[in-house]
């Protein structure tokens, strides 16, 4: 018991506090110069805006994620550079190994330094070969902008449902 009041003592003394804290004073040395602060102007707020378009009329993929609410569920075309090709997948070696393949798809991406991405599917393997597109390499994109695409999960970006890269089709005419 009294090592019980002991602690409790020491709690109500070690919490308390009177107020008064002393500080000191820093004295300036008049020897030092004057501080003089020059900080860059800031930057104009047009330099926070994202373009949505490109000077063609394209889209630019920063700027259609940026306005996705207009452009979800639309036919769009915009200009990027493929960042990503998923590998090619062959489904006899894969059905060997007790697997399957997945869906290809592609992420596209403003240019150098873009810090968005759009995930690019509806096409096949196929397709890649066709087009001859490379990581790396500008092109036009034309597709649904779509949340999600059967195979694909819910993406905060959204993805483009593929048509058309330049003017090669996805879909071959018979």
């Amino acid at each position: 018991m009294k090592i019980m009041s002991l602690f409790v003592v020491l709690a109500f003394v070690g919490c308390s506090d009177s107020g008064n804290v002393k500080t000191e004073k820093t004295k300036e040395d008049p020897n030092l110069p004057p501080i003089n602060v020059s900080l860059p102007s800031p930057p104009p707020a047009s330099a926070f805006v994202i373009q949505e378009k490109n000077p063609d009329g394209t889209f630019r993929i920063e700027g259609m994620i940026h306005n996705q609410t207009k452009h979800l569920d639309k036919v769009v075309t915009l200009s990027g550079t493929i960042a990503r090709i998923s590998k090619a997948c062959d489904p006899k070696k894969a059905k060997k190994k007790g697997k399957t393949c997945n869906q290809p798809s592609m992420y596209i991406k403003d240019g150098e330094g873009a810090k968005k991405f759009l995930k690019v599917v509806g096409y096949t393997d196929d397709f890649i070969k066709r087009s001859k597109v490379e990581v790396g390499k500008a092109y036009t994109f034309k597709g649904t902008y779509k949340k999600m695409a059967q195979g694909f999960v819910v993406t905060e970006d959204g993805l483009l449902l593929l048509d058309f890269v330049n003017e090669i089709p996805v879909l071959l005419q018979k």
